[in-house]
């Protein structure tokens, strides 16, 4: 068996050798996984030992070195820089496919090497044991035979061949020699050795001391294994030896017996490596399938453009799964977060108004949100996954700081336009004071002094009632604009309003579409008034803008809010449209009725606090 076992070593050393310098390294770093990392392995085996040495082995003999094979094992570093230029060889420019298949196909290839070398050494020593009997119950059946007996005492080789003969074709052909007990051949494979001296030791202890041997060794015609037994005679009620017999069965024919058995297995092994090529393709292409068709260097290409994009843009997005998950958040939607004092949640999620796209999938753009004082515009898509919701995705921004500027812009055009029609209005009225003057009018222009007094006293309740700076500057905007018009336009002196936390943007929308409305409800009435009352006392905030315009038809006060509703032409009927719309963005409400006396009142009512 240990000839053998040289014999099959030799001729795998001999193959390993030939193989090329990818298995070299890749069996450097398999054992080197074995010796350093077992716990990254499958559970240990009862054949793990086995294993394991034969895969140090075979390093072993690739290596031709055995300093450089156990540096190889013994520097991690060394290990790392094969492992990287054997990976970088070997998948280089390599397609998902290709690079599972390989793997597949190497780990397939590798573990049927080891497995059918385990299988051809558990073999070996099976058909040899199988032999080793077969030759001792050969041997014993020939050396306990009384005509085998006989035929060698009375010196008949042609008996004794013939009963040879006989139990060859039982024993699996075995070579068989026999020998008489002065040590002579009486039976040998070569016919021209019969009658010739013995000259093997075997023979020797057989018939002195009557000695069973099985062992390998140098048969007649090769390696062999052998049995060497005495032959007995029975002589009254003992036995004696009256000669020898040797039963041998040639390796090479123990050999091709295992390999007759190997060569059933080639089908087991190409099933495997079909099954393995097939189950390759079929992840290959899944993956392919998951990853739209793209390699995963395209991918990572894609990702990394991904990532600098939503880091330069301004605007933050967010994306969340079907179970409200945030998937995705850009620092710029971070930095929104952080000022808004959001984490990543459900609240969050429900400001931006991402959970009702994911409901219903529809598509909104530039939609208003307000969240503790910030204004963010936010435009939402939800994500498919064929025609399935999987997903949606948000760009927002927000618009505070905008926000803030468009009031003060607001507020300061307010002031600009009150200045600048009372500027005009003084101006002309400086020139008639002072041409009535000229003319020794004293008491008219006196008059005329008095007037202008009281009109500028009626102004003073907008500014110690109307505290907030905002409805100050629209008001006073609209005063001008009604003075040009010769529109008395005043407010209630009963009138108050503390700061308020509406953008100006939307108070100038509502009033000053109000205010519009009544300037252009009574330009052609000869009485020319409009009065506003602002009060906020209670919950709400209550503003009644009252004209002495013709009033609204009764039949049409339930269509006057709707988007373009309008009794002054086509192309008009918007103003009250938005008014309702944006009052409602804070829970308010607008309502509208037509007095006895004539003209109309609108009343607004809006909440003290809104979220």
């Amino acid at each position: 068996m240990k000839r053998n076992l040289r014999s099959l070593m030799l001729r795998l050393q001999t193959k390993a050798y030939k193989t090329s310098s990818l298995i070299h390294d890749f069996l450097i770093l398999y054992s080197h996984a074995f010796t350093s990392a077992p716990i990254l392995l499958p559970p240990m085996t009862q054949h793990f030992a086995l294993y394991h040495d034969l895969i140090l082995t075979l390093a072993g003999l690739l290596c031709n070195d055995t300093i450089k094979y156990q540096e190889a094992v013994d520097s991690p570093q060394f290990v790392y820089s094969k492992l990287e230029d054997f990976t970088m060889r070997l998948f280089k420019h390599a397609t998902v496919r290709t690079r599972i298949v390989s793997i597949f196909l190497l780990l397939t290839f590798l573990l049927l090497f080891v497995w059918m070398f385990l299988f051809a050494r558990i073999e070996i020593q099976n058909v040899e044991q199988e032999y080793a009997q077969l030759s001792r119950q050969t041997a014993n059946s020939l050396a306990f035979m009384p005509a085998m007996a006989e035929a060698i005492a009375n010196d008949e080789p042609r008996e004794a061949q013939e009963i040879i003969e006989q139990l060859r074709l039982q024993a699996d052909n075995p070579i068989i020699t026999a020998a008489s007990q002065d040590g002579q051949y009486v039976y040998h494979p070569e016919e021209e050795k019969i009658g010739e001296n013995v000259d093997d030791g075997q023979f020797t202890s057989a018939i002195v001391f009557g000695s069973f041997i099985t062992e390998e060794d140098e048969g007649v015609f090769g390696p062999a294994m052998v049995t060497t037994a005495p032959i007995y005679e029975s002589v009254g009620d003992g036995e004696q030896v009256v000669g020898a017999i040797t039963v041998e069965y040639l390796y090479e024919d123990i050999n091709a017996a295992v390999f007759d058995k190997l060569s059933r297995l080639a089908f087991v092994a190409i099933f495997g490596i079909a099954g393995s090529i097939g189950g390759a393709l079929i992840l290959g292409k899944n993956i392919r399938r998951d990853t739209l068709g793209m390699e995963p260097a395209k991918i990572a290409e894609l990702y990394r453009e991904r990532e600098g994009m939503l880091d330069s843009v301004k605007e933050g997005v967010v994306a969340i799964n079907k179970e409200q998950h945030v998937t995705l958040l850009n620092p710029a939607a971070q930095t929104t977060l952080d000022a808004l004092h959001l984490t990543t949640d459900s609240t969050f999620i429900d400001v931006l108004g991402l959970s009702e796209t994911l409901k219903n999938g529809d598509i909104v753009d530039d939609d208003e949100r307000m969240h503790n004082g910030h204004v963010l515009i936010a435009s939402r898509r939800p994500l498919y996954d064929g025609e399935q919701i999987v997903g949606a995705i948000c760009s927002f921004r927000d618009k505070t700081d905008m926000k803030q500027l468009q009031e003060t812009i607001v507020q300061v055009q307010g002031y600009s336009d009150g200045l600048r029609a009372q500027a005009h209005e003084f101006k002309n009225k400086l020139y008639v004071i002072m041409g009535l003057l000229q003319l020794g009018n004293n008491e008219e222009a006196l008059e005329l002094i008095e007037k202008e007094t009281s009109v500028s006293a009626a102004s003073m309740p907008l500014f110690h009632a109307i505290k907030d700076p905002g409805v100050q500057a629209i008001l006073l905007g609209k005063m001008a604009k009604a003075a040009e018009k010769k529109v008395h336009l005043w407010v209630d002196e009963n009138s108050s309003l503390e700061r308020t936390a509406y953008p100006v943007s939307d108070v100038a929308i509502m009033l000053g579409n109000l205010l519009d409305n009544a300037i252009e409800a009574v330009i052609l009435e000869l009485t020319k008034e409009i009065s506003v009352f602002i009060t906020d006392m209670g919950n709400d905030i209550v503003i009644d803008v009252q004209d002495s315009g013709p009033g609204i038809d009764r039949d049409l006060l339930s269509e006057i809010f709707q988007k373009g509703s309008s009794y002054k032409g086509t192309g008009r009927g918007f103003g009250l449209s938005n008014v309702l719309q944006t009052a409602q963005k804070y829970g308010g409400d607008i309502d509208v009725s037509s007095p006895v006396e004539g003209g109309a009142v609108f009343s607004l009512f809006l909440p003290k606090h809104w979220e």
